[in-house]
């Protein structure tokens, strides 16, 4: 997904919601993730083997959702996101099931940048909420965000 415009460093402040939409975990969402990195655990590929866990049903990898995460990122900064820092502090709380419509919270927790710099760091947190409202995941992110390209003179 990419922004039809840049949401830039200045623009961004602390306790700022981004708008990160909801999505569906489909089966193929998930098959696709465990064929491109060989991760064909049962519990996430085998029906059959999933009703025999504790969880009745197929699940999502963990990662995947954080990379369906970070990959919309630039859905909200377009341009201005320039590349991720980090990744720290995930936990995981509960499964999200495929099939699951998943709801996402994402917060600027934090902005830092040198003065004069042409980039700065924001620290996001996530929030991810399964089909029954309830926390699946959490954790936060960091990326460099540019600053607002200066106009040229004419």
């Amino acid at each position: 997904m990419r922004a039809t415009h840049a949401l830039w460093l200045d623009a961004v402040r602390p306790g700022m919601r981004l708008d990160l939409p909801a999505f569906d975990c489909s089966a193929e969402l998930v098959a696709g993730y465990a064929d491109l990195l060989h991760a064909r655990h049962p519990i996430h590929v085998d029906a059959e083997y999933a009703k025999t866990t504790r969880y009745g049903r197929l699940i999502a990898h963990g990662p995947l959702i954080i990379a369906k995460l970070l990959a919309m990122l630039g859905g909200v900064f377009g341009d201005a996101l320039q590349v991720l820092l980090g990744v720290g502090g995930w936990r995981f709380y509960a499964p999200v099931f495929v099939g699951d419509h998943v709801a996402v919270e994402c917060t600027v927790l934090d902005v830092s940048a040198a003065k004069g710099g042409s980039a700065g760091a924001v620290e996001l947190e996530f929030r991810v909420r399964a089909a029954d409202g309830s926390l699946a995941q959490r954790g936060t992110a960091s990326v460099l965000v540019a600053r607002a390209p200066s106009a040229s003179p004419a």
